[in-house]
Formats: structure tokens, sequence, C-alpha cells
């Protein structure tokens, strides 16, 4: 094997110390589960994680696997069918559509921001007047 074939091979992997994990391929859903993986604190407001510095690159080495269940793991730590999705976005899009979490953040947030405009006012002279706009 030629110097130049043993240093492509080096670095298409992480080396025989970490089991020859190859190099990242970075595909549009890898990206899209890396993103979400770095704002994972928006996700769960009770869960704190040590914030990341900056620009977060992705990693050199990776690979993506798929967790299997031991089957003492039956009743406790499965995943139901009905609840498994094809991608990590996917899940937590469905989550959010249990909770409704950000849908009532959202809307706090606008009816924060319109509080103290006209829709106030309005609100206000409306009381005055009995619940009866007049013009």
């Amino acid at each position: 094997m030629s110097l130049t074939a043993m240093l492509q091979e080096k670095k298409a992997t992480a080396g025989p110390q970490w089991f020859d994990l190859p190099r990242t391929d970075l595909t549009p859903e890898l990206k899209r589960d890396l993103q979400l993986l770095k704002m994972r604190s928006v996700l769960d407001p009770k869960r704190h994680y040590k914030k990341e510095n900056g620009k977060a690159k992705a990693p050199e080495f990776s690979h993506v696997a798929t967790i299997v269940e031991g089957p003492t793991e039956f009743f406790s730590g499965r995943l139901l069918n009905r609840d498994r999705k094809k991608t990590f976005v996917d899940e937590v899009l469905a989550g959010e559509a249990q909770t409704g979490r950000f849908k009532n953040k959202y809307n706090d947030v606008q009816a924060a921001k319109t509080s103290g405009k006209k829709d106030f006012y309005k609100a206000l002279k409306a009381k005055r007047h009995g619940g009866v706009r007049k013009r």
C-alpha cells in the first residue's frame, strides 16, 4: 500500500483507536437533526443544557445509528410503533402537536406585543361606552 493511499484511508476514518469511525457525510436530514440538537434547550424548558459557544460545527467523524431496545425493556423503555417517526425532527414535531407549547408561547408573545397599542385603546373606549362603539 502506498503512502498516499494510507493517508487518504487515515483521513476517511477516525482511526483504529476510534473503531474506524467514518467521516461525517452531511446530508440535509443530518444537518436538520444537528441543528435541532443544537437548539434542544428550546424544546424542553424544564431541562437545562450547557451553553454552546458561538457557531457549533458538525462533527468531523460521526455515525448515525438506530437504538434497539432489549427484551427486558419491552414495557418500560419501549416506544410504541404509532409513536415512531422516520426522523428526529418528525418526532419533535409530533411531540409539539400533542403539547401545543410553541403555539401557546407564540400566542402569549403576540398578546404582549399588541396589548399596549391600538387594541388597548379600542377596548378602553368600548368599556367607556358600555360595550357599544360609537362612530
